[in-house]
């Protein structure tokens, strides 16, 4: 069901293709490095105004990641004459230098100045604009991130990006609040010694982090080359030991060593910590259950193979005949020219007798031709009579009705 005026939002996003994606990405990391820059030149003084050089060297990576990948897809998908899942991309190299910036804003802000922000004082430029202004890289990576790749939805291109990237958004979020220790003075006071440094260090591995899978995400063209599921649970073990572990951990030592208040985040934490190792261990179970039926396979098949033939060995009335089935698993030896076996041969000599005596015996004269046949391979071969010794010559019966 599309709700009126839905087809027509649709049909405009198309016509554009993806460039609002590409705009809005733009504009938010403008203000993002905006608003750090106003912080650090209003409290440090003009000597800040040199940042100013760097986000025009990150504006530009920005703007080029962007154009180069769009273009990229583009070519991509005159050549095929198709949608092509996904394209090359150098965002990761944008995404690197931009999170880099504002991760050493964040470290001199809070290093001199962020315990004296009050958010009671008469200006809009007060701790939870600070936050926000951090937060706003989430917004930033989930619109470069967009701009990068044209997996369809549903396809196994974009499962892998969800998969590498699901809980980036999510991660800089709880960087954000892990700081909210670092506005009171109070609080700060009574922090560890080394416990303030360990918290920036952790922050700033959170901000830097997602280029990693931005780089992976690149050079596997999205999802069109297909990542290994080891790759993937070893990108999810890197954001257990580098994000959730060491944010859980300060805020345990935070709540029982400084009593500062519980965050929401602890329990996403612990939840991201436990699902992690639990797709991990569903994983091997099932590659375990499928070496074990696998097994189980190769032993059924090798029971139910058959055996190889017996040797078959009788005696002649003067000699002994003797004859090996094939070593390579005849299913019937009797039927093989090459095996012998054994026949009553008393009973094939009268037989043989009788016809020599009388070929026409029983038969009609008007039909006295000789229509003879040859017998099966069984009866192929007989024995003489006089020596005792088989004969390959192949005996003739009568085939003409009584």
């Amino acid at each position: 069901m599309s709700f009126p005026g839905c087809s027509l939002c649709v049909r405009l996003c198309s016509s554009l293709h993806e460039w609002p994606a590409a705009v809005l990405c733009t504009v938010i990391a403008l203000l993002q490095m905006s608003v750090l820059d106003y912080y650090l030149i209003h409290h440090l003084g003009t000597s800040h105004l040199t940042w100013l050089a760097f986000d025009a060297v990150n504006v530009t990576l920005l703007i080029i990641s962007i154009h180069q990948a769009r273009t990229a897809i583009n070519q991509e998908n005159r050549k095929a004459g198709i949608r092509r899942i996904a394209s090359g991309s150098m965002g990761w190299v944008a995404w690197f230098f931009i999170s880099l910036s504002v991760a050493a804003k964040s470290v001199v802000i809070f290093h001199f100045f962020s315990d004296d922000l009050d958010e009671t004082a008469d200006t809009f430029f007060g701790p939870n604009t600070l936050k926000t202004a951090i937060a706003l890289g989430s917004c930033t990576f989930l619109l470069l991130l967009i701009t990068q790749h044209d997996a369809p939805a549903g396809s196994e291109g974009r499962r892998y990006i969800e998969e590498l990237t699901g809980t980036v958004v999510f991660d800089i979020l709880d960087t954000v609040d892990i700081l909210e220790v670092l506005f009171d003075s109070d609080d700060r006071a009574r922090l560890w010694g080394g416990l303030e440094e360990f918290i920036l260090v952790v922050a700033v591995l959170n901000l830097v982090l997602p280029t990693v899978p931005l780089f992976t995400l690149a050079k596997s063209k999205f999802g069109a080359k297909k990542l290994s599921v080891k790759l993937v649970h070893g990108h999810r073990i890197l954001l257990v030991l580098a994000v959730n572990l060491p944010n859980l951990l300060i805020r345990m030592l935070l709540w029982h060593g400084v009593s500062t208040g519980i965050s929401p985040f602890t329990l996403k934490n612990i939840l991201a910590i436990l699902l992690t190792f639990y797709d991990i261990y569903e994983h091997n179970k099932e590659e375990l259950q499928e070496e074990e039926e696998h097994k189980e396979g190769n032993k059924f098949s090798n029971a139910s193979s058959p055996e190889p033939v017996e040797k078959y060995r009788f005696k002649s009335a003067k000699g002994e005949l003797s004859s090996i089935a094939s070593e390579n698993g005849v299913d019937n030896p009797t039927h093989s020219p090459n095996l012998f076996v054994p026949r009553n041969t008393t009973s094939d000599m009268h037989r043989e007798n009788d016809r020599n005596e009388n070929p026409y015996k029983g038969t009609s004269r008007k039909r006295n031709q000789d229509k003879r046949a040859p017998v099966s391979i069984r009866d192929s071969y007989t024995l003489d009579d006089k020596d005792g010794q088989l004969s390959n010559e192949p005996p003739y019966v009568n085939t003409t009705s009584v």
